[in-house]
């Protein structure tokens, strides 16, 4: 489980980094942005994955808010 959570909290990319590039952009906690990420999916795959790969055409695009 210890290695389930480092692996959470790692900044790397898993799939297309959207959580981690979310976590960056808004400084958030990368282990709670892949959480809820993963809950969203969980709950409405169709939906869930969808959004995802909209951000990851969308956010390395997306200006960080200064």
């Amino acid at each position: 489980m210890v290695d389930f959570v480092e692996r959470l909290k790692d900044p790397r990319s898993l799939v297309c980094g959207v959580s981690a590039a979310m976590a960056d952009k808004f400084d958030w906690s990368c282990m709670w942005t892949r959480v809820v990420c993963a809950v969203a999916i969980f709950c409405n795959p169709a939906m869930g994955l969808l959004i995802y790969f909209v951000l990851a055409l969308v956010l390395p695009k997306w200006e960080k808010p200064c």
